[in-house]
């Protein structure tokens, strides 16, 4: 696992804390096959034609008014997941995207559909994908309680239940 931020100092005592490396450059960062990113959105971080075959970059910053993680036309280009339409289009990255007539609810999956089996995931190892999280607080608990449990596997932690 690599972090990047334009703070080193930041980057090089998070990534102790979660027993990560720091990537040489924001380049070396943005070139892993899956890339979180949690920013303020005061600049596009993954513009267009940025994420390649097979990327997946998870949005987790940037909902506000006027902020942007990734460019509209990118989000046009790739396969889009949300955790809830109605929430992310009026909240997340997607809002610039639907206001722009890029997007529609028909070109947009939400994640919740894809769990429960009623909707296709990835399509193909090479398509670009993109989940724009706005924060639903019930699939975060479920995440949370789902990377617990994982972790909990190898290594000494309890297991948690509900």
């Amino acid at each position: 696992m690599l972090l990047w931020d334009v703070d080193a100092a930041r980057a090089e005592a998070a990534a102790a804390e979660v027993g990560a490396a720091v990537a040489a450059s924001r380049e070396e960062a943005l070139a892993a096959d899956l890339i979180v990113t949690v920013t303020p959105g005061h600049e596009v971080v993954l513009g267009e034609g940025s994420l390649r075959p097979g990327q997946h970059a998870n949005l987790m910053g940037a909902d506000g008014p006027g902020k942007s993680e990734i460019a509209v036309q990118e989000l046009a280009r790739v396969h889009v997941f949300c955790d809830d339409w109605i929430q992310a289009s009026h909240n997340g990255d997607l809002v610039h995207a639907v206001e722009a007539g890029a997007l529609r609810r028909e070109d947009v999956t939400q994640l919740g559909d894809v769990l429960a089996g009623v909707a296709e995931g990835r399509r193909s190892d090479d398509e670009a994908t993109v989940f724009d999280s706005t924060g639903l607080a019930i699939q975060d608990l479920a995440v949370a309680l789902a990377a617990l449990e994982g972790a909990a596997e190898f290594s000494d932690l309890p297991q948690l239940s509900l």
